[in-house]
């Protein structure tokens, strides 16, 4: 009885209206609609994902934080909290493979010095507070059958590691930028997802060593990925 009446509640909760998100998300480059992406809630976590042809459709609060996740690509946030007040909202999205940039706009600007790129790396595994596992409250029966009955917490748990890789690779990329700047080394852009993975350095290398300590630990490891790769002979 009291499971029905907890389901009852919830039910009737979601009866509330709320305005509809829809879109369409495409694969760029080649503009090939993206299929399976997940649609999160950074409240409620996974509310759904897009179709064969790239649309979705999801009900949210005007207010809430909304990400689209997608192994291997870029994380996009969006929300509605700016837009005036409707009934529905429309959005348009293209992603990317981590490898090849942000989907949005270029803005030009100043080049990362080392200490730049020192204080991004002090502030790896940092996630949105919004996106932490949410506690189980013995007050609130309703939250916790909820929370147990569905996939949020796993798909939160997704989005969370995601967020921290495309960090890592992101703080790599400008590790590398750097280098080639200062003709440290060779490594063509193209070759900089393959050479991250050939690392095999941990989030936390990056955390807590040296400057110098990763630019000889990386330098070091290249002398061999380039052999191996005939990037030099």
């Amino acid at each position: 009885m009291i499971f029905g009446l907890l389901c009852l509640l919830i039910c009737s909760g979601s009866l509330i209206a709320q305005p509809e998100y829809s879109g369409k998300v495409l694969i760029q480059p080649g503009n090939r609609p993206a299929q399976g992406v997940s649609i999160i809630s950074q409240s409620r976590g996974y509310i759904g994902s897009t179709h064969h042809d790239g649309s979705f459709s999801v009900k949210a609060e005007k207010q809430e934080q909304l990400f689209l996740f997608y192994p291997g690509f870029q994380t996009i946030a969006f929300s509605a909290v700016d837009s005036a007040d409707a009934a529905a909202y429309h959005f348009n999205f293209n992603i990317g493979l981590l490898s090849t940039g942000s989907s949005q706009a270029v803005v030009i600007r100043p080049k990362k010095t080392l200490e730049d790129i020192e204080e991004e790396r002090k502030k790896l595994g940092e996630i949105p507070k919004e996106l932490e596992q949410p506690e189980m409250s013995f007050t609130s029966p309703i939250s916790a059958l909820y929370e147990l009955l569905s996939d949020r917490a796993r798909e939160r748990a997704k989005l969370r590691q995601q967020m921290v890789e495309d960090n890592r690779k992101r703080i790599f990329r400008e590790l590398f930028r750097y280098y080639r700047e200062r003709e440290l080394f060779d490594l063509p852009e193209d070759y900089d997802e393959e050479f991250i993975r050939y690392l095999e350095l941990p989030l936390d290398f990056l955390k807590y060593n040296s400057d110098y300590t990763i630019m000889q630990t990386i330098l070091e490891r290249y002398k061999k990925f380039a052999l191996q790769e005939g990037i030099r002979k």
